[in-house]
């Protein structure tokens, strides 16, 4: 991402911002805000890496953020402002952490207890059919 000097081996986590995502009726672009505030709060770690993007498809809310990092799940969230970033710095503290990138609703912090759109499973974690998924 332009203006990112960190070394490309210590990135190993990336979250990524919509900067198309508006409000409908609206012409703002709350992305734009919400992408330079979380650039200033996650300066510091080294492991991740913090860019924009156009379009995440999430369109109908409207600001659309994700998570992800090799073999880990990968999660998509709606609904984000940038009263959010605080809130969203943390969790991706809290998604680094964690060695699959799972974990429950109950454990995210702020809005993004309730505002996940996807949680994809990382690649090589999808059970095969007979398996019991429960267990």
């Amino acid at each position: 991402m332009a203006g990112d000097d960190r070394h490309p081996a210590q990135q190993t986590h990336e979250l990524v911002v919509c900067v198309t995502c508006r409000p409908r009726g609206s012409e703002e672009r709350p992305g734009k805000a919400l992408l330079a505030e979380l650039t200033a709060q996650m300066a510091a770690d080294a492991a991740w890496r913090v860019g924009g993007i156009e379009c995440m498809a999430a369109c109908g809310r409207p600001c659309a953020i994700a998570l992800q990092s090799q073999d880990k799940t990968t999660w998509l969230f709606g609904d984000m402002e940038l009263a959010d970033a605080e809130d969203i710095a943390r969790f991706a503290r809290q998604y680094e952490e964690l060695p699959d990138g799972w974990c429950k609703a109950s454990e995210r912090p702020g809005k993004l207890a309730r505002t996940a759109l996807a949680r994809i499973p990382a690649s090589g974690r999808v059970l095969p059919p007979d398996a019991d998924a429960c267990t």
